[in-house]
């Protein structure tokens, strides 16, 4: 190829768009961009944007068009999804209901709302309305998602969140949340916050205000241990950006809020990498506002090897060399953020010890779950 296929979609992101595509690039543009989650972005992008005169084929077209009606679907089935279950369990709330990241973004009409397609909606609740919200929530239809012993263990106990519950009709996946890192992380933050960063949409829930917003999708990104769809939250985060960069009043309560909660370091590790694979061009104002001291020599080098990597683009059109070597420090990595050594030695001896049985037994305990489905069906 003749130009970097990874090169051609950034720019497209970021609004920097190619004169022209070859039918190849084309190609290569739609693959890579549906296999990292975006082609719904890059469709409403060249279609919607005023300034891109970029010309697309009546083939490219097509894609671009589809991907744009699967998102409008997708997004209706979101709201409308949000507005039901706010209706149900409105009644057992002490604060009113906060939807986080990809339905955060579509209730909000965030600018990060567009083309984003995600698997589950993530609330976030009181942790003492959780169990009045749960029952409401199971004579709604909503059952875990898990019947494992030591998964439900695992989420009560150590967790930020209650095993994900899901329709068993409609299919939809809810994440609760009663924080936003686990908490034998050590790092799950004090909650308040967050609630008091929060603003009210037009559906009657509360997101996390833009500062907030670009905090938290910093500190998901970051904090993970997969990143299947790293390059597409990079995407997001570049987005959240836009809103907050020239508002001075987001920027002080971003740095803020990062300083109060402890999570200086996900916001400067959004931002250098915002630079580094995205080439946004971040103010001097916001990258000089930490007050803490930043990650620097062999520990920045890490995470320019790790991240460097892992945030490009993934399909094999994209040459990344050693990416399988940083996936696996960045699997390391997350795991020893969310839980202490002790304990990660524990979760990940049952997990083995589980996966090993399944290969002798068979999925027993799955196969359990999908009879009992059948019968109730």
């Amino acid at each position: 190829m003749s130009r970097c296929i990874e090169e051609i979609l950034t720019g497209i992101l970021t609004r920097n768009y190619p004169d022209s595509l070859s039918d190849a690039e084309w190609r290569d543009l739609i693959l890579v961009a549906r296999a990292n989650s975006l082609l719904p972005r890059v469709a409403s992008i060249l279609l919607n944007s005023v300034d891109c005169d970029l010309y697309i084929p009546p083939k490219a077209h097509a894609h671009l068009i589809a991907s744009i009606r699967h998102e409008t679907l997708f997004h209706n089935q979101v709201i409308n999804e949000v507005k039901l279950v706010k209706t149900r369990i409105s009644g057992v709330l002490n604060r009113n209901l906060i939807v986080l990241k990809g339905a955060g973004y579509v209730v909000a009409q965030s600018s990060a709302a567009i083309g984003r397609i995600f698997s589950d909606i993530d609330l976030l609740l009181l942790k003492d309305d959780i169990p009045r919200v749960e029952r409401a929530l199971h004579l709604f239809g909503f059952v875990s998602d898990t019947d494992s012993e030591y998964d439900q263990k695992y989420y009560r106990e150590w967790a930020h969140e209650i095993p994900p519950l899901r329709h068993f009709q409609r299919g939809t996946v809810l994440d609760v949340h009663h924080n936003l890192v686990p908490i034998v992380s050590g790092r799950a933050p004090d909650i308040e916050f967050f609630l008091e960063s929060t603003v009210e949409t037009n559906y009657g829930v509360e997101v996390l205000r833009p500062a907030a917003m670009f905090l938290h999708s910093a500190i998901h990104l970051f904090f993970s241990e997969e990143f299947t769809n790293g390059f597409r939250d990079l995407s997001d985060l570049s987005l959240l950006l836009d809103e907050i960069v020239n508002d001075i009043d987001e920027v002080n309560c971003l740095f803020e809020l990062a300083e109060n909660t402890g999570f200086e370091n996900e916001l400067f590790l959004a931002f250098r990498y915002l630079e580094r694979v995205f080439n946004r061009q971040i103010p001097a104002h916001i990258k000089h506002g930490f007050k803490q001291p930043l990650p620097s020599g062999i520990r920045l080098a890490l995470a320019d090897f790790i991240f460097g990597k892992v945030l490009a683009a993934n399909h094999r059109l994209i040459d990344v060399k050693f990416r399988g070597t940083a996936e696996w420090l960045a699997f390391v990595r997350g795991h020893l953020l969310k839980m202490p050594f002790n304990i990660l030695v524990k979760h990940t001896a049952s997990k083995l010890w589980r996966s090993i049985v399944k290969s002798v037994t068979g999925d027993v305990e799955n196969r359990h779950h999908v009879q009992k489905r059948d019968v109730k069906d």
